[in-house]
């Protein structure tokens, strides 16, 4: 079997760019012994980045020594290990710092979910750590301490389920700890999509990839955290600094600097393009370039190692491939790698369609020279995650993040001045509060959308105002994922000033920052150094802690907590909107058509705020599910459409922009009453949002003018993303 391995791996050196060499040189592994690596059997089904689930019997960890295409193959777990491992899948690993251990995930045949193993290498000895054998637990790395990072589908929080993630609906993965031992496990703070590929960075932080949805958000980006799980800060993708979707599996070459794949969220195969980023300002020290100072996303930077390779889900070319994983050997200006890579089309539909599976095999890569020389290739099998088998030096262990002065059952957010920000323009006094909304998705009896949109579930916990210096406090129950807005007296979000991530944070942390999305290279000291915010002390944004609490007892500004479609909003259309807004075309009800070209079909609708049940489309492209007033308000689901191969006549005008009242058509032409701190009264004489010339007030025009808080309601829905479901009309929920 060794040979004919070698045999492709050569043969593979004919195409493109990659240059054959001979086994006798081994080049940037000179002084290394062996290499281990992880072979999976062969597969189709992981086009997701996030994807962990994927099991495949007779998976394996093995070593190749000496680390040259002739080397000899040995296995290290588990094929000896006895009959319970015959049938074992490995999804991940890690080397112990000594090298002397392997920390892996694992499926048995007859588990239910992937359990936390570690393997001495010299004996191939196995122990199975102690973890719940209902929930996957999966990406472990070493942390310094005796201690084991990973992530996990299992939770904490008594009555709660985990998060689903916003388009397969898989349970998410979130962060945990454990003492390699087996003892003192421990589970952090949830996002409300995934966290993946966890890596240790030399200062001690551990990176890893955190899936960020909210509205039009939808990107895995490349964040850091403290190993008790706290400290979560962003580290590239984001202020524009990226060039794709996501970034994966990365690896620090230097401090201040990764390696990581680059690639879309769907269809790669976990696999695409090799980035070498630089996570701060780069400076000389000693001749070599360095990038420790000022790490930010704002000052992040990268250079494309793989030009060729698709940075987007398309299929890639013969010789071009992807690359599944990359490992780098030396901090060279141009590093030479250790990489997984496959040839061909690597895109799971491409490949799908024609019954192929890609094939991962092991490579040196010269970056600057941008060739391969092949190390091992089994066709029958991934080969992935190559390491060189030599220790390496701990990084030193972080102290655990100190404590709030307040409830230690809660989390401490807020902010220094709020009119610090990059990218809203937030002049000073115009914000009135910070709303914070708390996330969740369809693991609360949601069924598999929340609406038309694309925005996940929404809970107000509450609005913290704003002092006179800038700053707000405010106390949240812990472990939650939440966002934040910047409000005006209008209840309404500032351009720019709607967070489009969910953050969370453990019990007793403080979640503090400088401003409203400020520069993350400014100092967040303020002199002398106590706020408004801490000398008047933070507003309790808990009092509805337990989750099946949080929902709304009333429609009014201050007791609504989701805004359920059908009975908030409804009551709203049917008293004050549909006499004349029914579904009769004419002014009041423009209509627009969807035909399928193929077969002639169309198929007409017509504005109506009425409640009954919409469906629209044609033939066997048929959509519904959501009210009359909902499809007429938010407009279709344009992609939706797109994909049907549909063509659209007339103009589909779109009322309600998701999570911007402010921009909103339909929040224009009602021009809403003041909010905060006291409601305006209603009439010809209220305080409105925006000029009553430019912007009449419609329902006083027509003789419906609406309440107080029936105009919040509506504007509450727009900021938080023109949900049809929440917690309140979740099908077969009582709250």
């Amino acid at each position: 079997m060794k040979r004919i391995q070698l045999s492709i791996a050569l043969g593979a050196m004919t195409f493109g760019s990659v240059v054959a060499c001979g086994g006798s040189d081994p080049g940037p592994l000179d002084g290394v012994d062996s290499i281990v690596f992880l072979q999976r059997p062969k597969r189709n089904e992981m086009g997701d980045i996030f994807q962990y689930t994927s099991y495949v019997a007779t998976g394996r960890l093995v070593k190749l020594t000496p680390p040259t295409a002739d080397g000899e193959l040995s296995e290290i777990c588990c094929g000896d290990s006895g009959p319970d491992f015959a049938n074992i899948d490995i999804s991940g690993y890690d080397l112990s710092f000594d090298a002397k251990e392997i920390v892996f995930a694992g499926r048995l045949q007859n588990a239910q979910a992937y359990g936390l193993f570690i393997v001495t290498v010299a004996t191939g000895e196995v122990r199975q750590l102690p973890t719940n054998p209902n929930r996957d637990y999966v990406n472990p790395i070493f942390l310094p301490g005796d201690k084991v990072f990973f992530q996990t589908t299992d939770l904490d929080e008594a009555g709660a389920q985990q998060f689903r993630d916003e388009y397969e609906r898989g349970t998410t993965l979130q962060m945990g700890t454990i003492n390699d031992d087996g003892t003192g496990l421990k589970l952090g703070p949830r996002n409300l999509s995934h966290r993946v590929f966890p890596t240790l960075l030399s200062d001690g932080r551990v990176m890893l990839t955190q899936w960020d949805h909210l509205g039009d958000m939808n990107a895995g980006h490349l964040v850091t955290v403290h190993p008790d799980m706290t400290t979560v800060r962003e580290a590239f993708g984001k202020e524009g600094t990226g060039i794709t979707n996501s970034y994966l599996k990365a690896h620090e070459i230097a401090p201040g600097r990764v390696i990581a794949i680059g690639s879309s969220r769907d269809r790669t195969l976990q696999s695409g393009a090799i980035l070498d980023i630089r996570l701060g300002e780069p400076y000389t020290l000693d001749g070599a370039v360095r990038a420790d100072r000022n790490m930010s996303e704002d000052t992040a930077s990268y250079r494309l190692l793989t030009p060729s390779v698709p940075l987007g889900r398309e299929p890639s070319s013969m010789t071009v491939g992807r690359y599944y994983d990359a490992y780098p050997l030396n901090a060279k200006d141009y590093p030479d790698l250790l990489v997984s890579w496959a040839d061909g089309p690597v895109e799971s539909g491409t490949l799908g369609a024609a019954d192929l599976e890609a094939n991962f095999g092991i490579y040196v890569y010269d970056s600057n020279r941008k060739t391969r020389r092949p190390l091992y290739d089994d066709p029958a099998m991934w080969d992935l995650f190559p390491r060189p088998l030599v220790a390496r030096d701990a990084p030193p262990v972080i102290a655990p993040s100190g404590t709030h002065a307040y409830d230690q059952s809660t989390t401490l957010i807020g902010s220094m001045d709020v009119h610090r920000s990059t990218v809203a323009n937030l002049v000073r006094g115009s914000v009135y509060g910070v709303r914070v909304v708390e996330g969740f998705s369809v693991e609360e009896g949601i069924p598999d959308d929340f609406g038309i949109t694309e925005h996940e579930g929404a809970a107000v916990l509450g609005v913290a105002p704003v002092r006179a210096d800038g700053s707000w406090l405010g106390l949240i129950p812990a472990n939650i994922p939440v966002h934040l807005q910047a409000i005006d007296v209008f209840g309404m979000t500032h351009d720019n000033a709607n967070e489009p991530v969910w953050f969370s944070g453990a019990a007793g942390e403080s979640r503090v920052c400088g401003g409203c999305h400020e520069s993350r290279t400014d100092s967040v000291i303020i002199d002398p150094g106590l706020t408004e915010a801490v000398a008047r002390g933070p507003t309790d944004l808990r009092s509805m802690a337990a989750r099946d609490q949080r929902v709304s007892v009333g429609f009014n500004r201050d007791t609504t907590v989701g805004v359920p479609w059908d009975t908030a909003l409804q009551n709203v259309f049917n008293t004050s909107c549909v006499s004349c807004h029914n579904g009769t075309p004419g002014p009041a009800n423009p209509s627009w058509t969807i035909s399928d070209p193929m077969t002639g079909a169309s198929f007409t609708w017509t504005f109506d705020l009425s409640a009954g049940v919409a469906s629209y489309g044609v033939g066997d492209e048929m959509f519904s599910g959501y009210s009359k007033s909902h499809l007429s308000l938010m407009g279709p689901d344009m992609m939706e459409l797109e994909d049907a191969g549909l063509v659209i006549t007339g103009t589909i005008k779109i009322y309600v922009e998701p999570g911007n009242a402010r921009e909103s058509e339909l929040i224009k032409k009602l021009n809403p009453v003041q909010q905060f701190p006291t409601q305006s009264v209603v009439g010809a004489g209220a305080t409105r949002a925006f000029d009553t010339a430019q912007f009449p007030a419609h329902a006083v025009a027509v003789g419906q003018e609406l309440t107080a808080d029936q105009y919040y309601l509506l504007v509450l829905m727009a900021d938080l993303g023109g949900q049809f479901y929440s917690r309140e009309n979740a099908p077969g929920t009582a709250y």
